[in-house]
């Protein structure tokens, strides 16, 4: 049997920062997947058309007739590109069956396939449905499947009773990607060529605006030895030189991470690396060791600081870890890369000149500024679908540059000049280009924070915001 694996194209808008520093990351769920199906046997083919910007008309070219499968991921802002593949398989190759997978398909299982837009919904992971399909195992026995047994009846499986080994998956199949075309968010990386890569699946935390369903609470982690060989095999194949670890907590396991940097070290593996982190999941002497290993940067998800919206969000963190965390991660000679969300529940005028205040005096060298999106499966959709306070439902603009959340407190107009404020107070600084610039320690690295800058503040000053959003508030 031959299974197609399509990662759908992007569009992101002009007045978007996302279209500058959004990094090219390989489809690691569907290459899995890929690489699963292959072990069982069979064949199968990716389609990254985010990566290679195909146009549906090619997507659908690349689709052999003899294909029996095809299999289609998405998340929120992808989805409606997704549902138009969909529909195109579906009147181009009638017999091949359709699947969906991916967070929002997950969410929305059960109107997919009773509408028709796809045959079968994996829900949650898809290791273990996938490998049940190659072995051609009955539907109504495959774990975490949603599918249609007549016009008129959709089946839900239940669950899976045990989550995935992550140590017994196979390496991503990455022979069938495009894999000179991926690269990390501008300014994460020192050296290239670049790439992203998981090494853990769930969260305990409870932040409504994540959605934790996909993976569960119980948070699961690849072992050090495994994460070193899943690196040795990128350098040794594509030449990578730079690692950026996209977990959401990638320290959540000190130990973990003090083991897998021992290893780099004791390896004398030639690599550098940024991650994503907590302000409450560091410690002075881990971050010593991470630096030693070849940790550059960390990505602190802070958000705000006013203290009543980080309870409103269920963050679970306070302004002093943050101070800590900073001081710590500079201590260490780790650059900081700071992550803030504008138009929050609780969300006032002045708590957003605050955090763009915060954001400026704390000395990082960069920051991303997303406004607030609840995407379906979160908390904070939940209870704002609930009570009709939901701008809009239009998929494509949950991309983190609109506003979607009705606020009491304050209006979406004024979130968005905000989100436009703050990109504008703190790239568009002349003091903050040139301390930064002149903190590089080598030429190669000055000349991509350089680069880096000179494309944020570029595009700022072109295209990113309108010209009355550059005017003082």
């Amino acid at each position: 049997m031959n299974f197609v694996f399509i990662n759908p194209p992007r569009e992101i808008a002009a007045n978007n920062i996302w279209r500058i520093i959004n990094s090219e990351n390989p489809p690691l769920g569907i290459a899995l997947l890929s690489a699963l199906w292959d072990e069982q046997g069979h064949t199968s083919q990716i389609i990254d058309a985010a990566a290679l910007k195909l146009k549906i008309p090619e997507i659908i070219a690349m689709i052999k007739p003899s294909t029996d499968f095809v299999g289609i991921t998405a998340t929120t802002p992808e989805i409606s590109r997704a549902i138009i593949i969909a529909k195109k398989v579906r009147e181009v190759f009638p017999t091949i069956k359709i699947i969906m997978g991916g967070a929002h398909p997950t969410v929305f299982h059960e109107e997919f396939v009773h509408e028709k837009i796809c045959d079968m919904v994996v829900r949650n992971e898809g290791e273990i449905p996938i490998t049940e399909l190659a072995r051609k195992t009955p539907y109504d026995l495959i774990p975490n499947l949603t599918w249609r047994k007549s016009d008129r009846e959709v089946v839900v499986n239940s669950n899976a009773a045990t989550y995935v080994d992550l140590n017994k998956l196979p390496l991503p199949a990455y022979h069938k990607l495009p894999m000179h075309l991926y690269h990390s968010a501008l300014g994460a990386a020192r050296q290239e060529p670049s790439i992203g890569m998981i090494t853990t699946r769930g969260c305990p935390g409870k932040c409504t605006f994540c959605f934790s369903g996909m993976f569960g609470s119980q948070i699961r982690f690849m072992s050090p030895l495994r994460i070193i060989e899943h690196i040795e095999y990128l350098q040794k194949n594509y030449g990578i030189r730079e690692i950026s670890f996209y977990d959401d907590t990638f320290t959540a396991s000190k130990k973990n991470v003090a083991e897998l940097c021992q290893l780099i070290i004791a390896k004398e593996i030639k690599l550098s690396w940024s991650c994503f982190s907590r302000v409450d999941s560091v410690t002075p002497e881990l971050l010593l060791l991470m630096k030693k290993a070849g940790c550059h940067q960390i990505m602190y998800g802070f958000e705000t600081v006013d203290e009543n919206i980080l309870k409103n969000i269920n963050k679970e963190i306070n302004l002093d870890q943050f101070q800590k965390a900073i001081e710590w991660t500079r201590a260490a000679k780790i650059d900081i890369r700071g992550a803030f969300m504008l138009g929050n529940p609780g969300e006032t005028i002045p708590s957003m000149e605050k955090t763009i205040q915060y954001a400026r005096v704390i000395g990082i060298p960069f920051a991303i500024f997303n406004i607030t999106t609840p995407y379906p499966g979160t908390a904070m959709y939940k209870e704002f679908s609930t009570k009709n306070l939901l701008l809009h439902q239009n998929w494509d603009l949950y991309n983190l540059a609109e506003p979607v959340l009705k606020l009491d407190t304050v209006s979406g107009d004024d979130v968005k000049q905000y989100y436009y404020r703050a990109y504008r107070d703190f790239y568009l600084r002349p003091d903050f280009i040139l301390r930064h610039i002149f903190t590089r320690h080598t030429l190669a690295e000055l000349l991509i924070y350089a680069k880096a800058i000179s494309r944020i503040t570029g595009s700022l000053l072109k295209n990113v915001f309108p010209q009355e959003a550059c005017k003082e508030q």
